[in-house]
């Protein structure tokens, strides 16, 4: 198959009605590049409510490197899932952070002391190397 593969000229009419609920109901603080409502993913494959498909070229927003659906992340989510979904490491101790970061350890060059801080943005792991 050639992507993208457009079904319908975008916004296609289910995308509009959601983009005008959304107008609707949500702060306008998003900025947002083109109307696409997205409603399945698979590798690097978008399939918007239109049923138009497009090459995510934004890998949902640089998280999905392995693209949307890999195995072998379904199955570490579904690992996870069935122990717990989600604890802060900063407030106690979490043994799966402990263990990347050994595992870190190893991998990054140096004969030096290593320590690792965890952030999920940016802003974030600036304002921690100024704590440091």
């Amino acid at each position: 198959m050639k992507y993208p593969d457009i079904k319908v000229t975008p916004p296609g009419p289910k995308a509009k009605e959601w983009v005008d609920k959304d107008k609707e109901l949500v702060s306008p603080s998003f900025g947002r590049a083109y109307p696409l409502v997205l409603e399945t993913a698979e590798g690097s494959i978008l399939t918007d409510v239109d049923g138009n498909k497009y090459i995510d070229m934004n890998a949902g927003l640089a998280v999905c490197s392995t693209g949307h659906g890999h195995p072998k992340v379904k199955q570490a989510i579904k690992e996870q899932v069935d122990k717990f979904i989600h604890y802060s490491y900063t407030d106690f101790f979490y043994k799966d952070y402990i263990d990347l970061s050994s595992a870190l350890h190893e991998l990054v060059p140096g004969d030096f002391k290593k320590k690792f801080f965890y952030g999920n943005s940016g802003a974030e792991s600036i304002e921690a190397a100024i704590k440091v």
